[in-house]
């Protein structure tokens, strides 16, 4: 095997490690960022009760849900303080269940009242994301793969062709 060829394929497969650690970790972060829209939402709710404002509308232009209700003390102990699901949902606009991630969490006021927070969001767009994500980084990679190959064979034939 002519030495150009042994370089290449070592580059090769360095950059394929490399370019799939990357695409992995990528996504992975990625769909961290999806899952924590629940908890930011959750988070602007709770602050809004606890603060007396206006809560935001219980449904918005994008299917988010909520749902507040006073519990007691012994229903508050015997919950987890923050459990999360999939279920599905009634989306009372377009009159129809559509499948959600739902976030249950406990919290308790100044007055020593107990609150059970539902916020729900619909995972039809997560999914839908999610395989929009997974055919574009697949591209991706392949095409960075390739162009990447394909200059380091002209560069080393070019650099090596007086040896």
């Amino acid at each position: 095997m002519k030495l150009i060829y042994y370089v290449i394929i070592r580059i090769s497969l360095v950059l394929s490690v490399l370019l799939t650690g990357w695409a992995i970790l990528f996504y992975f972060t990625v769909m961290d960022e999806v899952n924590d829209s629940l908890e930011d939402y959750s988070e602007i709710i709770i602050i809004r009760a606890l603060a007396g404002e206006e809560l935001p509308s219980k449904n918005t232009a994008s299917n988010n849900q909520y749902f507040l209700r006073e519990v007691t003390k012994e229903y508050a102990g015997s919950r987890d303080d923050i459990l999360y699901k999939d279920s599905m949902v009634y989306i009372p606009e377009k009159d129809e269940t559509e499948p959600a991630r739902i976030l249950t969490t406990i919290f308790k006021d100044d007055g020593e009242k107990f609150f059970e927070l539902t916020v729900a969001t619909p995972s039809i767009e997560k999914d839908d994301l999610k395989d929009a994500m997974a055919g574009w980084m697949i591209f991706l990679y392949i095409a960075l793969l390739l162009t990447i190959i394909v200059i380091n064979v002209w560069v080393f034939y070019r650099n090596m062709r007086p040896l």
